[in-house]
């Protein structure tokens, strides 16, 4: 039975589209369908591209070569305000539901209660990403502010790691009860049946896996060299590139590279299956990584995964129980001696670990786990209002 709540979902992209957010707002959108019998779409925003555009020639001109970030500004924050007061007038709603949209919430003036959902703060993101360093000193103030406006109007905020809930209590000041650790869920169409992810058959080949866009801030290289560490041990291996084309061409018959993906069309979404459940572990050695859906991505199909101690990893990876974290300068030989360790005593060891790995899954980072607790955070935070 679905809880009576409703929601209006807000946001300046369109959550119909599951190339946004990487998919974060089309398959949450689809978690809270399911769990709210009412959950309307506020935008998108349809001023965005357009004043996107022309701003950003506009301060391009004025600042010359100081970078000046538009997406965390009063003046689109201001822009957001005029559009989504008039969407959102006359209408009844228990609760604005925002997802990554500090800008959009920041001004705006409302009697509904806003629930905020992210997984970093401006603090968080500001020179942790190449992309998101070195702006002018104006729109480090600008996006500090409008975090800290965005986190005081909310009646709610949901962070997907401690890391990013701590920010926000210790940083910007939020209330610690009101803040609850909700994971970002998997995007994947359908959850494999359990059976299929059962790895009891020892294949006698460890098959590593690379899911990333980026081979540099992914730590492709590492990835790279811990594969040939296992096989200059003797251990059976292959290793599948997939998201991204490496740097350099390799001439190795166990090394398959997959460049792209589209999991909108149903045969590569059935090659991703078929690739994931092929895979014994995922390995990932990121340099900085705000949660990692792709972690979870793993876990639903019994996948364990090695990735580095940084950012919000250390939400979705339980050390022991659906993966490892290791530190940040760990060098392939380091990932390597983990696998060996565990794919040597297969019985024992590794499929223990993946059949954890997906028992986590479904208790904490499914999108029945979320949707569950989802609603009895509202439901809570409703009674208490009343």
């Amino acid at each position: 039975m679905k809880s009576v709540i409703r929601i209006a979902f807000l946001t300046s992209f369109d959550p119909l589209n599951k190339k946004v957010m990487s998919g974060v707002s089309y398959y949450f959108l689809r978690i809270l369908r399911e769990q709210f019998e009412v959950v309307d779409i506020i935008g998108p925003a349809k001023t965005r591209n357009l004043l996107k555009g022309n701003l950003k020639r506009v301060l391009h001109f004025l600042f010359r070569r100081k970078k000046y970030n538009l997406d965390h500004s009063f003046l689109m924050s201001l822009l957001y305000k005029f559009e989504f007061e008039h969407k959102l007038k006359g209408k009844r709603y228990d609760f604005i539901f925002a997802l990554r949209a500090s800008t959009e919430i920041a001004l705006i003036n409302s009697k509904i209660p806003v629930v905020y959902y992210s997984d970093a703060t401006f603090k968080l993101l500001y020179n942790y990403y190449d992309w998101f360093s070195g702006f002018m000193k104006l729109s480090v103030a600008e996006g500090n502010k409008i975090e800290q406006l965005a986190l005081r109007k909310s009646s709610v905020c949901l962070f997907a790691s401690e890391w990013a809930r701590n920010s926000a209590v210790e940083q910007y000041g939020c209330d610690p009860e009101a803040t609850f650790l909700l994971p970002f869920p998997p995007n994947i169409e359908r959850t494999p049946e359990i059976e299929l992810t059962d790895k009891s058959l020892k294949s006698g080949m460890c098959n590593l896996l690379f899911l990333g866009v980026e081979w540099e801030r992914k730590g492709g290289q590492i990835a790279l060299d811990a594969y040939y560490s296992l096989k200059s041990r003797g251990i059976k291996c292959s290793l599948t590139i997939c998201g991204c084309i490496p740097p350099e061409s390799f001439e190795d018959e166990g090394i398959n590279i997959i460049p792209y993906l589209n999991k909108n069309l149903e045969a590569e979404y059935m090659q991703f299956e078929k690739m994931m459940l092929n895979s014994h572990f995922l390995i990932l050695p990121t340099r900085a990584e705000c949660y990692g859906i792709v972690f979870a991505e793993a876990s639903s199909y019994a996948v364990p995964s090695l990735a580095t101690q940084t950012g919000g990893i250390g939400s979705v990876i339980k050390d022991g129980i659906n993966g490892f974290r290791l530190p940040l300068e760990a060098i392939g030989a380091d990932y390597a001696d983990v696998i060996e360790t565990h794919f040597s005593d297969y019985t024992e060891k590794y499929l223990p670990l993946s059949r954890s790995s997906r028992k986590y899954f479904d208790e904490h980072i499914s999108a029945e786990a979320i949707g569950k607790k989802m609603v009895q955070i509202l439901e809570n935070t409703l009674s208490k209002k009343q």
